[in-house]
């Protein structure tokens, strides 16, 4: 077990942050209260996440947050044991998500919150959930089938049974916590295999028929068993049906009494073996995916529903027959299959319509449903349209063209309207569009630019993903904001030109938002936006960006900002910059870079494999407090960096050490100096200090100097030739000497134990390495033997 490393806590030592070790297990430091996370770019142990095998917590843990994403991901973890971290409050949403080798959840007293994804997509079999937790959110232990068990402590706290909590679990049996007081039928989707539900004999809220939960006065079913019958009456005290009550159950006869007026969404949803349902007479509004993928042959909607909404019979693919009622108003996005074989029946002065084009509508033609034909190639879009709705014509392949009668009203794109329609290539201008829902024109191939008028807010996740053949984008937006979401324009590929002109919104945009856009050339940051986030322009083809006045209303360049876009040779950093996130500009073909004196922190490999990067410039009144592991790695050209001396670093021939030169934090690894040496202040090497120093041939450390040599720190020095090791190394990393290999023998050391002798090895040094050097097997390597106390030891100051 290793314990984590000072330099990775922040906030005098209360925040983990960062972790950038590659050792199998690892130790949290007692006084820890929190660890990081922000995305899935950026959280606590994104470098650890494919070698990290187990970690613990120093005796007595402070722990109170896990933060978002912190363990994310981290597929070699078998095993999670919080048991003693009684002091932690709250797990927060995907903290270890798709630790997908997980079998064992040990969770402690005293916590209080499981937040969305915190556990979802591990490999348990069962779980116990303390009596503290009060609420476990939106997949907070889902997507495992392997998920059989889930026990309350007696005394459970929680309060609520949230949406989705256990979504995809395969539990047989479920007792209702004696402190619940809602329960979302939901929190039981897609479990097919529940045989048994119950309510604990102290819960003074519910009661059971072990098929089913009711409300205390029978007047509300909450959740079913989804296994329990084939057959299933609803109390006749009944009035309301829970949102997603009998979601993925398997009856096929569910008998609702007349008395029910009000039926969530979801509540049938997924009842694939249902083929008919009568609805109760008093129904007023049919919910949001009520019906969803039921099986389901006909339908008449009473009387009395005046709305049937977004998605309610949405994918019943058997589904032939629907009566609507005059009283019916409003139709919802993809309520029905869109199947041009389904026979609709409008009884009385209905409000919604049919077109010719089977376009279901609102009779005002305000609002799109949805298009009825898949056959359509081209559609006319009324021009007092104010709403295409969601799903209106999700996957509709042969559709090539939408125009419009006139001057378009549409002010909303809902979630999905033009997903996946692969042949779409022309829409007409919305000079009125607000805002654009989730994945609305994914994977469409428009070849028009997109102008997003003043009017324009906000587009939400993948707006325009992988719409590979849009040319340009233009925003004048003029609203207090401008909301451009996590992967809106990621793998346009043909887009060549991004315009803020007459844009005065304050513009935040998302993760990976322009991301894989390979034929983008420059892009302007200009004053008003104010936070881009992760990996924003990686892997672009963008050559120039230039900040307005050298500023940003941001002060920190985030990870993976410009990673990958390989055809930028300059930049000139803002000069309000604080921090400049990980890997930030990996990848690109910089010259040369000049630090800004705001800059307080480089954070890991932010200008790693930049194999063009010559010279880095550095001032004596730069405010650098931080240096990151591997800033430079593969940087094999950087020969250069500037003397300087701060508070806290100093440089010196191209070599950055702490102000009191007791750590050596990294060597310019295209430095031609093949000779270093250190005086007795060195203490620790740190890790990635000379990692691809290409031109070092000779190391030597001063007799009871060096104490640590930690990982990474001369991994790839591929000319290094001899290294001298004092006894006074207590410490030496995992791979400190990787790929070293012109180190084939007559590595110098004094500590001879089996311990440190173990620890040379597993540094990436062979055996023959620590073997005397023959005279005839390494001539051509050596012009002379070097001891320990040949040398006259000098540095710069």
């Amino acid at each position: 077990m290793t314990l984590i490393r000072s330099e990775f806590y922040y906030n005098s030592g209360t925040l983990l942050k960062d972790v950038k070790m590659s050792d199998r297990d690892l130790i949290i430091s007692r006084n820890c209260l929190e660890i990081y996370g922000k995305n899935e770019c950026e959280y606590c142990f994104l470098y650890c996440r494919d070698t990290m095998q187990s970690f613990s917590f120093e005796s007595n843990p402070q722990i109170k947050i896990i933060g978002s994403y912190g363990f994310y991901s981290c597929t070699k973890l078998t095993r999670i044991d919080l048991s003693q971290c009684t002091k932690l409050i709250t797990i927060k949403e995907n903290a270890f998500c798709k630790c997908s080798s997980v079998t064992e959840l040990l969770l402690p007293e005293g916590l209080q919150n499981i937040m969305q994804y915190a556990f979802s997509s591990m490999k348990l079999q069962s779980v116990v959930i303390p009596a503290s937790v009060l609420m476990i959110y939106d997949n907070g232990l889902g997507n495992m089938e392997t998920l059989t068990s889930i026990t309350f402590k007696e005394g459970s706290k929680l309060q609520q049974l949230w949406n989705n909590a256990f979504i995809s679990t395969r539990l047989i049996e479920f007792t209702v916590p004696e402190s619940v007081s809602t329960i979302i039928g939901t929190f039981l989707q897609d479990v097919p295999t529940l045989k048994t539900i119950k309510v604990h004999q102290n819960n003074k809220n519910f009661e059971d028929d072990l098929h089913a939960v009711y409300s205390k006065d029978y007047t509300s079913i909450l959740a079913f068993a989804a296994d329990s019958t084939s057959s299933y009456v609803i109390d006749s005290r009944v009035t309301n049906i829970n949102a997603g009550a009998f979601i993925s159950a398997r009856c096929t006869s569910i008998t609702i009494p007349p008395s029910v007026a009000t039926i969530g969404g979801y509540a049938f949803a997924h009842t694939e073996n249902l083929k008919q349902i009568t609805l109760p007479p008093n129904l007023i509004i049919i919910p949001d995916s009520c019906f969803l993928n039921s099986g389901i042959t006909s339908i008449d909607i009473p009387d009395h529903v005046t709305t049937i909404s977004r998605s309610a019979f949405s994918r019943c693919l058997a589904l032939k027959t629907v009566l609507i009622p005059g009283s019916v108003t409003d139709i919802g996005g993809s309520a029905f299959p869109s199947s041009g074989n389904i026979n609709f029946t409008f009884k009385g002065n209905s409000s919604i319509i049919i077109d010719s084009q089977m376009l279901m509508m609102a009779k005002d033609n305000t609002s799109i449903s949805m298009l009825l034909s898949s056959e359509a190639t081209s559609i006319v879009i009324p021009s007092q349209v104010k709403t295409i709705k969601k799903s209106a014509f999700v996957q509709k392949e042969k559709l090539t063209s939408i125009t419009c009668e006139g001057s378009s009203e549409v002010e909303s794109i809902e979630d999905y309207a033009f997903y996946q329609c692969t042949n779409l290539i022309s829409i007409p201008h919305f000079p009125k569009l607000k805002t654009i829902g989730i994945e609305a024109f994914r994977e469409t191939k428009l070849l028009s630019e997109f102008s997003f008028p003043s009017t324009f807010e906000s587009m939400d996740l993948y707006a325009f993903l992988r719409v590979s053949s849009l040319p340009s984008i233009s925003f004048s937006s003029t609203g207090e904001t401008l909301t451009i979401s996590n992967y809106a324009f990621l793998g346009c590929s043909s887009l060549t030109r991004i315009s803020f002109i007459g844009c005065t919104s304050s513009v935040s945009i998302g993760i990976n938002s322009f991301a894989d856009c390979t034929s983008l050339s420059m892009f302007r940051v200009i004053s008003n936006i104010v936070s881009v986030d992760s990996g924003c322009f990686m892997n672009c083809g963008i050559r120039s960006i230039s900040f307005d006045n050298s500023l940003t209303a941001f002060d920190s360049l985030p990870s993976m900002f410009l990673k990958g876009c390989v055809n930028i040779e300059e930049i000139i950093i803002p000069t309000n910059i604080i921090s400049i996130g990980s890997e930030c500009f990996s990848g690109t073909s910089i010259r040369q870079i000049s630090i800004p004196d705001s800059v307080q922190v480089l954070s890991s490999q932010c200008f790693s494999n930049c194999k063009s990067l010559e010279r880095v410039d550095i001032s004596s009144s730069c405010s650098l407090l931080k240096n990151s592991p591997a800033i430079f790695e593969k940087c094999t050209s950087l020969s250069y960096i500037s003397d300087f001396k701060s508070d806290a670093f100093v440089c010196v021939n191209s070599t950055i050490y702490d102000a009191n030169f007791s750590n050596v934090y990294l060597h310019a690894p295209g430095c031609t100096d093949n000779y270093i040496s250190f005086d007795r202040r060195l203490v620790n090497v740190r890790e990635s200090a000379f990692i691809n120093s290409i031109f070092v041939e000779i190391v030597v450390f001063v007799d009871n100097s060096v104490a640590r040599i930690e990982r990474l720190a001369f991994a790839s020095c591929t000319s290094l030739k001899q290294i001298s090791i004092p006894s006074s190394v207590n410490f030496i990393g995992e791979s400190a000497f990787i790929n070293c290999e012109n180190l084939q023998c007559g590595v110098l050391y004094q500590n001879k134990s089996k311990v440190f002798v173990d620890a040379l090895i597993s540094s990436g040094l062979s055996k023959t390495a620590l073997h005397a050097c023959s005279i005839f097997s390494c001539k051509s390597h050596y012009d002379f033997p070097i001891g320990f106390s040949l040398f006259a030891v000098f540095i710069m100051m």
